[in-house]
Parts: structure tokens; sequence; C-alpha cells
């Protein structure tokens, strides 16, 4: 009997050993790109671009109360804008009286396009996509940097939530389309998928588990047999 026993106990070790070990190295930031930008149009003219935004906690906290402003500045029409405020204004006599200090331009534009959103709770460690609009025909826009204001944000859990949401501010890196880092870091599935994912992971290791166990209490019942003939 105590054959036995050692044998289960050592086939189990064995096991265990070859599970896969995972490891979470700390890091402070959540790292976010655009993407799937994509022109809406509305009887054949743009009228606003949907987009989605992927957001990664590289932190060792949970993020809720998540709302950010992303804000993307036009630097043609920017420019349009300030050269017509400063084109000159000349009296009777040809001579500058000063400058025009306004803009057709800005009358029907804006230099600036801008989207809030609402992000849903995001542990440390994992991914969420969301998907979003903005009303604009500048799609364009949405290749560049945004600038960001975080709105809210609780850091961390239970009493370790920072309700000021100080530390937020600067957690947020923009990760460009130029940037190596925009195909490597990010995972290839959203965090509903990886949990969706794990799942089915851990209940096929439960499956493969109790086949070896199977095998291994047949292997050993067959072992004891022997043995007990053998006395």
């Amino acid at each position: 009997m105590n054959l036995q026993k050692n044998m289960i106990m050592s086939l189990f070790g064995a096991m265990l050993f070859m599970l896969p070990k995972v490891t979470h190295a700390e890091q402070s930031e959540v790292i976010f790109k655009i993407h799937d930008i994509t022109p809406v149009e509305e009887n054949g003219e743009v009228k606003s671009c949907s987009f989605g935004v992927t957001l990664y906690n590289r932190t060792p906290e949970m993020i809720s109360n998540l709302g950010l402003n992303l804000s993307w500045t036009d630097d043609v029409i920017a420019e349009q804008i300030e050269a017509e405020k400063n084109e000159k204004v000349y009296d009777d006599k040809g001579n500058v009286k000063g400058y025009k200090g306004q803009s057709e331009t800005e009358k029907n534009t804006t230099k600036k396009v801008f989207v809030s959103l609402s992000v849903p709770p995001l542990p440390q460690g994992k991914q969420i996509s969301i998907k979003s609009s903005i009303n604009t025909d500048r799609c364009f826009l949405l290749l560049q940097k945004p600038t960001i204001v975080v709105e809210s944000c609780n850091y961390g859990s239970g009493k370790n939530t920072d309700k000021k949401a100080g530390v937020c501010k600067n957690l947020f890196t923009y990760v460009s389309p130029n940037d190596g880092e925009y195909y490597s870091d990010f995972k290839q599935i959203s965090y509903t998928e990886e949990v969706e994912d794990i799942k089915n992971q851990a209940e096929r290791e439960k499956k493969e588990m109790e086949k070896i166990y199977s095998e291994a209490l047949s292997s050993v019942n067959r072992i004891s047999q022997t043995l007990n003939t053998m006395k």
C-alpha cells in the first residue's frame, strides 16, 4: 500500500513540476494604441470616424472608474487660423493700423477634435479594447499622437484606492503605429477573449490531469497485483 502511495505522489510531483509557471514583471504604466480607424459616410460625405482603443495595464494595481479625454490638433488648420488673425489691416493711406484678429476659417471649423472615453475596470496585467467614434471628417488626425487628459480614475482597490487619481495623471503612454511596441507588446486577443481562453485551457488541463491520474492509477494497480503474486 505504501508503495502505491509513493508511486502516485511521485507521478503527481512530476506533473506539477511540468506545469507552466507564470511570472509578472512590475511596471508602472498603461500603454494604449488607436487602431481600426474607419471613415463613416452619410450621403457620400464623411461625417465621423469610428476607431478602437486598446489599453494594456502594466501596473501592479487595478484601475477603475476611468474617464479619459483624447484630443488631436490639426496643425494645418491651426496655422491657417493664426495667419488669418495676424493678417494686417491698412488704413486709407496704406499704413498698417493693426491686425485682423479674426478668422473666417475658425468660424467654420475647429483646430482641435476630441472624444471622451469611459473605460471599464482594467485589472493589473490585463488589456481591454473599446470602440468609439468622433464627429469629424479628418480621420487622418487619429494617426497622430493625442493629448490625453485623465478626467477620473481610481488606482488600486479597497484601502489602496487613490480617489483623487493623482497617480493616474502621468500613467498613460501612447504607442504609435511607428513604434515596435504597437505590434509586439499588445496581446492578440482582448481581455474578455483571454478570460474565456484561460477557462477553456483550464478545462482541457483538468481533463488531461484526470486522464493521466486514471492511467497512473491503473498502472499502479497492475504493479500492485504483480507484487502480490510474487509474495
